[in-house]
Order: C-alpha cells, then structure tokens, then sequence
C-alpha cells in the first residue's frame, strides 16, 4: 500500500504483529504523525491547513493513511485502533471530517476505537467521543515544580486532574483511557512530563531513578482502581534495547530501571 511506504512497509507490520499476538499480548495500533524538525514551540496539534486546497489536500493524505493501518488491524485483528493522535486544531475546528472517518475506519476495521486527544485544552473539548469506544487521553499531566517529590505529593497533584477527567467520563458516559503515560528518570520529571530530552538542554536535567519510580506508584495509587478508569499505555518501551541498555538513559524508558518493578506491580 503506498500510503504505507513512507513509514514502514505493510509486511513488517504485519509480522510485528503476528509476532506480538503469538507471545500473548494484545495490540493497540497508534499510527502517528511524527514531526521530526518542528518549528520551535510547534508540535503536531498545531497542524492546521492555511486555506481550502491545502484541507483537501490534508484530508485526503490523512484518510488513506489511517484507513490502510485500518485494514492492517481488521487483518491482523489488533484488539483496539487509534484513528489520531494529538490533532488539537483539526479535531476542534474540524469536527465533521473525524465524523466522517471513523465511519469509514468501521467499515473496515470492526475492534474498539479511540483517539488520543491532548491533555492540554483538547480531551475535555472532543465533540465524537460517542462515536468512540474510550475517551483517550495523553496522560503528561504537570504534577509539582518541586524536584524528587514523594508519593503523597504526586498523589496530591493527581486528585485535581481526576476531578476533571472524572466530569468528562461521567458526561460522555464512556471510560478514561490514558492512551500514553510515562516519566522521564530526571530530578523533574513530575513537573513538565510532556517534555523529551532531545527538545532541552540535557546538561540542564540529572538522572534521578526515584522520581520515576514515585511518578508511577502516585499514578497507580490514585488512579487504577476507579471505576471511571480503564487503564493506560505506557511511553515508551524500546524493543531495540538488549541487556541492560537504557539504565542510563534519563528519558522515558523504564527498561532496567526500578519504577519497572513498580509498573509490573501495578498491572497484576
């Protein structure tokens, strides 16, 4: 499929996959846009057409993006599908176009369904939730300034944003799905967690096991257990990774890390 050339080639997803089901797991598909050399200050929700060749040249670019991983899921049976990820401007401004496609993604694709909407001045504002399985949410929630927090602060900081995410929940009468979660291993990973590495100045951040372990154990403490949550991705697991590669890595990864042991915890 030619829409899939640009990112990798419909085989090797279909082999990730299969593999992926063989060893037990269950598999949800995210296609992304990705921006690798954004404007300063730019990220992929502020992608919005200048005029109207330019949203019918988009839509079109990104109906048959999202509908050939569609049919990668519908063949493959991938147990739930992500229509966007982080589009804030398309999916305010431009709520009839997601209407339209996520009746075309279910005529093809017959799993559960979800967006990935912003944390920030996006997921309480989604006008097609009903049409979606889950409210889907890109959990970088600021929690405090403060550098090595303990768990009752991260706990504390969690119980303002639960108020709200339990509001949206009980209005749209659908469940929370925190479609990413993850910590850096920094001194302040709690307080700006949307944040990579490669996008600051590294010099400025130390590597700091226990905040990334108390940002976790907050998370599952304050959150797992309501009945208006349905549980969470994490960001970001590299398979490329062998041995004890990314212990020293400060950035999302808990491979090899305590707040791993803190994770498998939390998911029995």
């Amino acid at each position: 499929d030619d829409s899939l050339n640009h990112i990798e080639t419909k085989q090797y997803w279909l082999r990730q996959i299969h593999e992926i089901h063989n060893a037990g797991f269950k598999v949800f598909l995210k296609p992304h846009i990705w921006l690798h050399s954004p404007e300063k200050g730019k990220w992929r929700s502020d992608i919005f057409p200048k005029n109207k060749p330019d949203w019918t040249s988009w839509k079109e670019s990104y109906r048959d993006f999202i509908l050939a991983y569609a049919k990668i899921a519908e063949q493959e049976q991938v147990e739930m599908f992500c229509i966007g990820t982080e589009l804030t401007r398309l999916t305010l401004e431009k709520p009839e176009f997601w209407l339209d496609l996520i009746q075309e993604v279910k005529l093809i694709y017959s799993g559960q369904l979800t967006y990935a909407a912003n944390w920030y001045e996006e997921y309480e504002e989604v006008s097609f939730w009903n049409e979606l399985d889950y409210i889907g949410v890109q959990a970088y929630f600021p929690l405090t300034q403060k550098q090595r927090p303990d768990v009752l602060e991260i706990e504390k900081a969690w119980k303002k944003h639960a108020i709200k995410l339990r509001s949206v929940s009980k209005r749209i009468k659908k469940k929370i799905l925190f479609t990413e979660l993850g910590y850096k291993s920094t001194y302040d990973a709690a307080s700006r967690p949307w944040e990579w590495l490669s996008y600051t100045e590294k010099d400025a951040h130390r590597l700091c096991y226990a905040t990334q372990v108390q940002c976790y154990q907050g998370f599952f403490n304050s959150l797992w257990n309501k009945e208006w949550f349905a549980g969470t991705h994490l960001w970001q697991w590299n398979t490329r990774y062998k041995d004890k590669e990314g212990r020293e890595n400060m950035d999302f990864t808990p491979q090899y890390k305590p707040a791993l042991k803190v994770i498998a915890e939390g998911f029995k």
